[in-house]
């Protein structure tokens, strides 16, 4: 019934059947397509000046025009075989469009053929006038800049939209050109074109569903109130999205159709720090397009999603839109270390500030703590720790491995994060009788003094999974709710609350972590660079150190909505040479001690707290180079700790410089370009500075708040250089001014001050 045409696969370039109409007219068509195929049209969204709804949302101040329907498969065919011809896949189209290549599931069926140079795409017919999904916000750019630029071979990298070429997740930068005449729609646009009637019974106002309702909208095609959402299961189950316009008397204040549900819609709109706003529910959502803009913990600008498409929007002649600004002005943003509250991982024993310098180990002995005391670490993360309870007898004899291995751990001085991966089943099953041997297990355990805390789970958040739609939101919820379980269990088998309440996250990208936070005390961040084929550490320059810094600023910011939270730590790559790459290049590769060293230093500085390596005694072969280097940072950090344990909490002085500004131009452009942290012992200050971007000629350094006695100057050091600066207190300001100096990508200054004044 839904289907109006035979299941025949539309021709790649849709058999000469478009017409396209001047670009200097903005009529009802932005072109035509063959008779059975829905055009990309347009409606005028007038009433400039509206007010904005309660919420403040929906007021324009100009008028604009706004797809009719969702942007189609046949139309997104037309663009791809005008300017994919020669695309990689997973750039303007991906092979998870196609069930042929992917599998089944929710795809749309856009379809490559022949070879590089020469692709052509296709769509089945009885897909053809269905939206267009797994596109990001980055394809809908480029879709609009095509427009924008006359179609055919119309450019894709400018117009509405500055690209060059841009692919990375942050896109913050991408925002609309002045003059642009075709853009994916603001928030305040699209609200607007969905919600707001002028001719509403009353007076103009505002709807809550796009469907001119204030009632949740059904699904029968005969209503003037419905969409294709998710009511106790999919509408369609074998194609899941309907026909664009389906609902035909369902039409939205000006003239739209599928608002509400079908698939969520990209708008300009930032959730920061970077992902964009989505409107408009989806098939498998059941929020139906209310007024509320779509949770969005996940999808960033390069994100292509079975149930997210787009609509366009254009200017009207004679009364442009104006240009979106989604980012800060330049200078606006603050240095990142400044914006972290600052809560240390405490010592179960006394409560005081613990730093950990540790590893994670796969499995460990009696030589595997020898050689971490050798390094220096202070704590170890067992992941294959004997923390089973499967059977009375398994707890009993994992009881009796568990405080033996805690027992050599403590006549080291090393402390003890054991994984208890498993103990959420018994939560999610209510299996009472494991519960039981789970509290018989910490019980027996929880009074050791080499016991740190608990670890929940590696990577909890790939094991849930993540998306818009109901039962994917069910699956994360039911993970969740037995990890809060598991929590509420620990808390009360074992009271002590120093005693961390972890798990290991890999926040690159970004995924469904953030629904983890409410039931954790900290987090570590796992294995950097995550992709294989770009996990080769060049010195100085390679992007892979500033991912760490890059995730953690994203970490250590949950720490504003959390209150509980304690401050995350990264974990850094270190385990040998043995996985290789297409190339044959080392996977994982030996650290060098400077980049190993640039990941410690840039992530203390955004926000983290402590230092991990990942992964001892999982089948690599040992590595004299990784262990010289740990060793080496491991002694670094012992030397500042007291600094740190001091001081991290309540910084001593602060720190104005000239490269606060966000500048750079990939996956961490979300980092301030020179990150500090402030730090002092008993008898000297301690400034760490990192240089996350590029070269910087001269730094300009300005302190406030250092308790010196006169004179008034020192000749601060840098830690392990050979090199030195004057330090000069400025009566005018009340800040020491520390001399203009050079920094390049990957530096990591600590410079130590003398509190007391020593003549050479």
């Amino acid at each position: 019934m839904m289907d109006s045409m035979s299941p025949n696969v539309l021709p790649q370039a849709l058999a000469g059947g478009l017409a396209l109409l001047s670009m200097t007219c903005f009529g009802a068509d932005v072109f035509r397509l063959p008779a059975g195929v829905t055009s990309l049209e347009t409606v005028l969204v007038d009433h400039p000046g509206n007010p904005p709804d309660a919420n403040g949302r929906g007021s324009v101040a100009y008028r604009f025009r706004i797809g009719r329907h969702e942007v189609t498969t046949s139309q997104y065919v037309e663009f791809l075989n005008a300017k994919a011809k020669a695309d990689d896949d997973g750039n303007l189209w991906n092979n998870d469009m196609d069930s042929q290549r992917s599998g089944e599931g929710a795809r749309c069926e856009i379809r490559r053929e022949g070879d590089k140079g020469a692709y052509r795409h296709s769509v089945p017919t009885e897909r053809a006038n269905r939206p267009v999904t797994h596109v990001s916000f980055l394809d809908a750019c480029r879709f609009c800049n095509w427009l924008h630029n006359g179609q055919g071979d119309g450019d894709t990298e400018t117009g509405a939209y500055t690209l060059a070429g841009y692919r990375g997740t942050d896109g913050r930068r991408i925002r609309r050109n002045p003059g642009a005449r075709f853009f994916i729609p603001s928030e305040d646009e699209w609200y607007k074109a969905a919600y707001f009637d002028p001719a509403k019974p009353g007076g103009p106002g505002y709807w809550r569903y796009p469907t001119r309702s204030d009632e949740r909208p059904g699904r029968d095609p005969a209503s003037s109130n419905a969409a294709n959402g998710f009511s106790g299961g999919l509408l369609d189950p074998m194609r899941y999205t309907t026909e664009v316009g389906f609902f035909a008397r369902a039409a939205g204040p000006f003239g739209t159709f599928d608002m509400a549900g079908n698939v969520a819609e990209w708008t300009e709109g930032l959730n920061p720090p970077f992902l964009r706003t989505l409107r408009g529910g989806a098939f498998d959502t059941d929020d139906a397009g209310r007024n509320d803009p779509m949770r969005n913990p996940v999808f960033s600008s390069v994100s292509d999603v079975h149930d997210i498409g787009f609509r366009i929007a254009a200017a009207e002649p004679g009364d442009p839109a104006s240009p979106v600004v989604a980012v800060p002005a330049p200078g606006a943003s603050t240095s990142a270390a400044a914006d972290f509250p600052r809560r240390p991982w405490l010592d179960p024993l006394d409560g005081k500030p613990f730093f950990p310098l540790a590893w994670f180990s796969y499995t460990s002995d009696e030589k595997d703590l020898d050689d971490l005391q050798a390094q220096g670490a202070n704590l170890v993360l067992y992941i294959n720790a004997p923390t089973d309870t499967d059977t009375d007898e398994q707890t009993t004899e994992n009881i009796a491995r568990m405080r033996a291995y805690l027992d050599q751990a403590r006549k080291r001085d090393i402390r003890v994060l054991p994984q208890i991966g498993g103990h959420y089943e018994a939560q999610m099953k209510g299996d009472l009788a494991g519960i039981a041997r789970q509290k018989r297990w910490v019980e027996a355990v929880k009074d050791h003094p080499a016991l740190f805390g608990y670890q929940l789970y590696d990577e909890p958040e790939y094991a849930a999974g993540f998306g818009l739609g109901v039962e994917a939101q069910r699956h994360l919820a039911k993970l969740v709710d037995s990890f809060a379980k598991t929590r509420q269990a620990l808390r009360q088998w074992d009271p002590n609350t120093n005693r961390m309440i972890s798990v290991v996250f890999n926040l690159v990208p970004l995924s469904s972590w953030t629904e983890f936070l409410p039931v954790l005390d900290s987090f570590q961040v796992d294995r950097y660079p995550l992709d294989k084929e770009q996990a080769y550490f060049g010195h100085r320059g390679d992007w892979g150190p500033l991912m760490m810094a890059w995730s953690m600023h994203h970490g250590a910011a949950a720490l504003r909505d959390h209150p509980r939270l304690r401050n995350p730590s990264p974990c850094m790559q270190g385990v040998g040479p043995k996985c290789l790459d297409s190339a044959q290049r080392p996977v994982w590769r030996n650290p060098l001690y400077e980049e190993t060293r640039f990941m410690a230093y840039s992530s203390l500085t955004v926000g983290s707290w402590g230092v991990f390596h990942w992964i001892r005694k999982m089948g690599f072969g040992e590595s004299a180079e990784i262990d010289a280097n740990v060793g080496r940072l491991y002694r670094e950090l012992r030397g500042l700790m007291p600094a740190l344990v001091q001081s991290y909490q309540d910084p001593p002085f602060t720190v104005r410089h000239d490269h606060e500004g966000i500048t750079r131009s990939f996956l961490s452009d979300s980092i301030a370009d020179v990150t500090t942290l402030a730090l002092e012992d008993r008898d000297h200050y301690y400034l760490v500075v990192s240089d996350n971007t590029g070269f910087f000629p001269e730094v300009r350094l300005r302190l406030k708040g250092l308790k010196l006695a006169a004179p008034e100057f020192r000749e601060p050091q840098v830690l392990h250089e050979d090199w030195k600066a004057m330090l000069k207190f400025s009566k005018e300001t009340g800040e020491w001014l520390l001399e203009p100096h050079p920094m390049h990508f990957g530096d990591i200054n600590v410079w130590v001050i003398p509190k007391v004044h020593v003549d050479d």
